[in-house]
């Protein structure tokens, strides 16, 4: 990893010097490091299973193969991720840096992720597929996940129509322990329900069952790739880890006023910034603070970017790299702040879901935010179930109460029906 900070770079080095005391306090899992009152810390003390995930995961290796080697053999043509968020996004990223290119040598499965309930792009997921061949993964940490429990529905009583009752031996379940989901696949006879460690969140599960199991049935070497994330693990143990310099550097380049965290990736790993801009996005922007994730845009001349811009160059070797090296290259040259990671291969992607997790919660340190809750996604659950209650109750759903508009609109469950 290579810096080019400019005027900013004392200041990061000095804050990376303050935290490297505090590293043992998080392998401790103290949650004191993050400050704040006892709600915090409970709420940090039940989220830091992703710290030794890759470990526990790599001891499984060998079972999550022979499972995917199981699903082949069994003459599975597709798999279909159903999931929203931290569910679907590590997965996504292994389809398009890893899988696509492995099946060109090895027949898996071709791996769809659907974190949607677009009816378009729903449809067009079940034109592509047979659902007698198709494995389907059905991937809620909570196992309530609305979105998630209408792709099942749809997708079940489709693999009924053509399987009959032997439909649940195409449905896994990835979820936490005594959740709703592990029951339902129990009573519906899924072919596997594993069973994630409860103390990790959605978006810092890459390197766990969520990340791992579609990606292997995909033709994914997950042995491989959590190699590279144990090998980051034991790396982010040293004081002077570049793990802990990455958060330092996101941490104080936002207190800086460079709050705005443009994401350079090359081509064939592009995927791996939306990955990041969810972890960064959920995990900062909170209490009125926060990073924002630039993902996927156009780069621009630098002197279009104002001085509240941030860059992270993730190099790919041997990828059609010039015109970004070249870009960045003048970025720095103007002043705006540059962080540069090479990857030897797509494999070490598995590293930069660990290096970017651990620095990610210590950025949350230094802008004195807890980064693992999610107070906004939780609302917003509970907001759905609410308006979801209210329309069974009275048969009225009030857009207007929704969309805060002037004019109540409501629709009843008869114009419903009647529109089709």
């Amino acid at each position: 990893m290579k810096l080019t900070l400019g005027r900013y770079e004392e200041a990061v080095r000095r804050r990376a010097a303050e935290l490297a005391p505090g590293v043992e306090r998080v392998w401790q899992r103290d949650a004191s490091f993050w400050g704040g009152d006892a709600a915090r810390a409970k709420s940090v003390s039940n989220r830091l299973g992703w710290l030794d995930v890759a470990v526990e995961m790599r001891k499984r290796a060998d079972e999550i193969a022979q499972f995917a080697g199981q699903v082949r053999a069994d003459g599975f043509r597709d798999a279909v991720v159903l999931g929203m968020g931290g569910s679907s996004l590590a997965p996504e990223v292994l389809r398009q840096s890893i899988a696509d290119t492995v099946r060109l040598l090895d027949p898996s499965p071709k791996l769809h992720v659907l974190d949607t309930t677009d009816p378009a792009t729903i449809l067009g997921v079940t034109r592509a597929i047979n659902p007698a061949t198709t494995l389907f993964f059905v991937s809620s940490k909570s196992g309530t996940t609305i979105e998630v429990n209408a792709l099942f529905a749809c997708f079940h009583e489709l693999v009924r129509g053509a399987k009959g009752a032997r439909a649940g031996e195409n449905f896994v379940a990835i979820t936490d322990e005594g959740t709703t989901l592990e029951a339902l696949a129990r009573e519906h006879g899924f072919r596997r329900c594993f069973v994630n460690p409860s103390d990790i969140g959605g978006r810092y599960s890459a390197l766990s069952y969520f990340g791992l199991a579609p990606a292997a049935v995909a033709g994914v070497d997950v042995a491989k790739l959590l190699d590279r994330g144990v090998a980051a693990m034991e790396a982010a143990k040293a004081p002077d880890s570049e793990a802990l310099l990455l958060g330092a550097a996101l941490g104080e380049l936002a207190l800086a006023g460079r709050d705005k965290l443009t994401l350079v990736v090359s081509p064939a790993i592009a995927s791996f910034g939306l990955w990041a801009e969810q972890l960064i996005a959920e995990s900062t922007g909170k209490e009125g603070r926060g990073i924002l994730p630039v993902a996927g845009e156009p780069l621009a001349a630098a002197e279009a970017y104002g001085d509240d811009r941030a860059f992270v160059y993730l190099r790919l070797d041997g990828d059609e790299n010039a015109a970004l090296g070249a870009h960045t290259a003048s970025l720095a040259a103007a002043g705006h702040p540059i962080i540069t990671i090479d990857l030897a291969d797509a494999y070490d992607l598995g590293r930069e879901f660990f290096r970017w997790e651990f620095a990610v919660a210590i950025a949350g340190r230094v802008l004195g935010i807890n980064p693992f809750d999610e107070p906004n996604v939780q609302e917003s659950k509970d907001n759905t179930n609410r308006v979801l209650r209210e329309f069974e109750a009275s048969g009225v759903l009030d857009i207007a109460a929704i969309d805060n508009m002037r004019e109540p609109v409501v629709i009843t469950n008869a114009e419903h029906a009647a529109s089709g």
